[in-house]
Order: structure tokens, then sequence, then C-alpha cells
């Protein structure tokens, strides 16, 4: 099963660093378009005629394709580039 990672809680201490800098810290936009380039995918458990099974949804609900369970979904959306997020 899969487990988030584990970040620390540590504080960067920013004084030194020079405003051209931009290894160190990148600007909030470039985040934003880090962030925004990662194509996320659902996976969600669904109620179907037999029984419980997992979708593979895109970020607006499309759903893109059913397993039998939650492990095989993921993986699969990993094998496929996406970034899975879990949804129970």
């Amino acid at each position: 099963m899969y487990s988030p990672p584990k970040f620390s809680s540590r504080k960067v201490d920013h004084t030194d660093m020079d405003a051209s800098d931009n290894t160190k810290n990148p600007s909030s936009e470039a985040f934003s378009i880090m962030l925004h380039s990662m194509p996320i995918a659902y996976v969600r458990p669904v109620d179907t005629d037999q029984g419980v099974h997992y979708a593979v949804c895109t970020a607006d609900g499309t759903q893109l394709a059913l397993f039998n369970t939650q492990d095989a979904a993921y993986f699969a959306a990993k094998q496929h580039d996406l970034e899975p997020m879990l949804i129970h």
C-alpha cells in the first residue's frame, strides 16, 4: 500500500540569499507552474453490480479506467505518468 512521503519541519534561513539566486528558493510563479504541470489522477472506490471496484479519474471527474483493487488502479495511473491521489 502506498504511504505518502514524510516532510521535515526544519526552518530554512533565507537571510544569506541573494535576490538573484533562484537555485535555493524558486519563485512562487515557478512553483505554481511546476505544481500545475503534474497530471493528477484520482483513485476512488466505485460501487458496481459486481461489488466495489476502483476508478482512476481525471481532475474534472472523468473516469479513465476501472480496476478490481486499489493497488492495481494506483500503479496503472503511475505507469501512465499520472500522479495518483487516493480518495477514500
